[in-house]
């Protein structure tokens, strides 16, 4: 996506962070952690099988479709899983197969969800490997066909790696809103330090560190900040966001957003120290 709008002409600017746009930030954050926290939740040796309306899929793919917040018993889907369970290699068991591609087609009333998503097992004869996780043209839709139509767009490509004993989590992330106020998003690409509080069940509890740079993209403007997370401690009992740590951004002029997540869904942001 960054490729694509200097190609069209649009370089970072240098501009400071309005409050206006510091606000669209903290939306387009405080919504794309529900499916960061739901691509990291589930690694090979603690995934289980979720349900999502009457399909049984692999963890990680059916939390990323409830991380939509479409009602569990209400979604109606179709969905093909290529190829069918039963051809799908697994040979160490730990419900990531070696590679399988699912593709969703999922309503609620006038709101839809599609796309598709491609799961890769690192090395499928070590349950503690790791695994890989692709987004396709993933796309909530509210009030679909309307003249209040608004979404989310996410294209996510995650990486997660065993490096004994803790993981390397590698991250491409591009998350859109679209809506009344136009489109804007977040597109970045780091790779993180996960130290699991508990290396058996290393994705129950842990704690995540990073740097690295952040594009916040509005209808004409395109900021570049400089981003460090500190000790976000990630716990999968919160579907949410994480429960503890920080996340500060600043723009080219020493602008300050800082996330701070206090608790379970939980978060406190604030701009040069002003609430938003």
């Amino acid at each position: 996506m960054l490729g694509l709008l200097v190609a069209c002409g649009q370089q970072p600017t240098t501009d400071p962070l309005s409050k206006a746009d510091a606000q669209k930030l903290k939306d387009s954050l405080v919504q794309s952690n529900k499916y960061l926290v739901a691509a990291i939740a589930s690694p090979s040796g603690v995934v289980t099988t979720n349900t999502a309306g009457g399909l049984s899929l692999p963890s990680p793919v059916a939390n990323l479709i409830l991380a939509s917040g479409l009602p569990p018993q209400s979604i109606n889907c179709t969905a093909s899983e290529t190829p069918p369970k039963a051809q799908q290699q697994d040979l160490d068991n730990d419900k990531i197969p070696l590679q399988a591609t699912y593709r969703v087609d999922c309503t609620v009333g006038d709101t839809r969800l599609r796309g598709g998503i491609v799961l890769r097992d690192k090395d499928d004869n070590n349950p503690a490997s790791g695994y890989t996780i692709d987004t396709d043209q993933y796309e909530l839709t509210l009030n679909t066909g309307k003249s209040n139509e608004s979404g989310v767009k996410l294209d996510l490509d995650l990486d997660v790696t065993w490096n004994n004993p803790n993981y390397a989590v590698r991250y491409n992330f591009n998350f859109e809103i679209y809506g009344s106020d136009g489109r804007f998003g977040t597109t970045y690409a780091y790779t993180a330090t996960y130290v699991p509080d508990n290396a058996q069940t290393p994705f129950a509890a842990g704690t995540f560190n990073y740097e690295g740079s952040l594009d916040f993209r509005t209808a004409t403007k395109l900021y570049r900040l400089t981003g460090k997370a500190t000790d976000l401690k990630f716990s999968n009992t919160c579907k949410e966001t994480f429960v503890g740590g920080s996340w500060n951004l600043e723009d080219t002029r020493g602008n300050k957003l800082l996330v701070v997540y206090n608790a379970c869904n939980n978060v406190t942001v604030t701009y040069n120290g002003e609430a938003l």
